[in-house]
């Protein structure tokens, strides 16, 4: 009985915590933008917000090699969430954003990925995230 008490306490452990850890990215670039790009931010938490305003992220990238940065594709995982990027070429030291708007149109957490194509390796994209909660009501503040 105490190891079935045991086994029981340590699946209920697991299972909690489990949910801590998934709504994380990666932090290692394993692409050949490795050494070339730095991204600044990869997740942004965008807090709490009202129901039906738009929530913004802006994430940085900055390129660290000798040639110049072409962001030259942006996607959406869903089409309730926008994006817009830097156009042009970003030389070599320079920044550049990349910004996902989700519409807020559905209460509750969200979690949306868009990903980055670049010039240095355009056959693999790199997961950006957007994070949140909208809540019901119009007093809603950003944490």
């Amino acid at each position: 009985m105490k190891m079935l008490y045991r086994s029981l306490l340590f699946l209920t452990f697991i299972a909690s915590t489990t949910g801590l850890f998934g709504q994380k990215l990666k932090a290692v670039d394993n692409t050949q933008n490795a050494g070339k790009v730095e991204w600044v931010t990869r997740q942004v938490d965008a807090g709490k917000s009202a129901l039906g305003t738009p929530v913004t992220g802006e994430f940085e990238v900055k390129n660290i090699s000798k040639e110049n940065l072409i962001i030259m594709e942006v996607r959406s995982s869903c089409h309730c969430t926008a994006v817009e990027w830097t156009s042009e070429p970003i030389a070599p030291g320079k920044s550049g954003t990349i910004k996902a708007i989700y519409d807020g149109q559905r209460q509750g957490e969200f979690y949306r990925i868009i990903t980055v194509t670049t010039n240095f390796d355009p056959a693999q994209s790199i997961p950006l995230a957007l994070i949140g909660k909208v809540e019901a009501g119009q007093d809603t503040a950003k944490n």
